[in-house]
């Protein structure tokens, strides 16, 4: 078992509502230009779960699996509930007919309209049709600040404790041996340069051209990748050597430069981290559902 300081990791709660479902003022073009609508951003998306393909949905643009949602209050507050939730925190249904229900943290997105942000939430099928736009979700966030003592020059993000210790991470030397559904080359990965705290947003595998579109159409909602020659420590960017594990978190976009999102979970620049090809690398997986811890 890798060590970490979860036991120093404080646990406090942050509070957000379901968002409404999303579409441009206008069609989107593909490079055939044929138009899509692009549905299955943000909202609730019944049929689209974890584990469950990035490809095929008739329309679909960016689709969020399950239920998409957003802090509320001022922008310190949605601060706190996009960067502060983790991958694997369970989540609570507050008020309405399903007041009461568990979920779980499965992906987090970013580069919306409005310089909005989701946090995607994985239900029971019995929950999701009982939740309504709107509905306020209050998660338990558990694992900021999480580090892997041992190994101080890989930076843990969006993680939480549960998840890290259900990857199956196996340590070999000086390395740590992480499956992943897939290993992508940085000449894949397109928006998310830039980009800063690592822990809000995403990168995206570019799903445009029919050569990358032909390398990731096997991904599904929830699988682990490892973006290669990635950094995500403290900001985002190429850098040769350095690699990023991430989830698939949304899913295929036919506008240049976006695609497939990947929420960074680790990342490391001097050769700790080496990728184990694993097709059971997925969340439905690696993390129990159910119950509230």
């Amino acid at each position: 078992m890798v060590k970490t300081n979860k036991e120093k990791l404080l646990k406090v709660a942050v509070i957000g509502e379901i968002t409404h479902s999303a579409v441009g003022p206008s069609y989107l073009t593909k490079w055939d230009q044929t138009p899509v609508l692009g549905l299955g951003r943000g909202g609730i998306v019944y049929n689209v779960r974890v584990g469950d393909p990035c490809f095929g949905w008739v329309q679909g643009e960016k689709v969020e699996p399950g239920v998409s949602a957003d802090g509320i209050g001022n922008d310190r507050e949605k601060g706190a509930f996009r960067n502060l939730s983790c991958i694997g925190n369970r989540v609570k249904v507050l008020k309405e007919e399903a007041k009461g229900d568990w979920g779980t943290v499965v992906g987090k997105v970013g580069y919306l309209p409005g310089r909005n942000h989701h946090v995607v939430i994985d239900f029971e099928e019995e929950t999701l049709a009982k939740l309504a736009i709107g509905d306020k979700v209050q998660i338990k966030v558990y694992g900021a600040g999480l580090e892997m003592t041992d190994y101080p020059g890989v930076r843990v993000m969006s993680c939480s404790p549960r998840l890290l210790e259900g990857i199956g991470i196996e340590e070999k030397g000086r390395k740590l041996v992480i499956p992943v559904a897939k290993v992508v080359p940085a000449e894949y990965v397109g928006q998310g340069a830039g980009g800063s705290p690592p822990e809000a947003s995403n990168w995206d595998i570019q799903t445009q051209s029919p050569d990358a579109v032909e390398y990731v159409k096997s991904l599904r909602f929830g699988d682990l990748v490892v973006l290669e020659d990635i950094l995500s420590a403290w900001g985002r960017g190429y850098y040769e050597g350095a690699v990023t594990v991430g989830v698939v978190s949304c899913g295929p976009s036919c506008s240049l430069g976006q695609g497939i999102g990947v929420t960074s979970l680790l990342t490391g620049k001097e050769g700790e981290i080496e990728a184990k090809i694993d097709s059971e690398a997925n969340l439905k997986n690696l993390i129990e559902q159910g119950g509230s811890e």
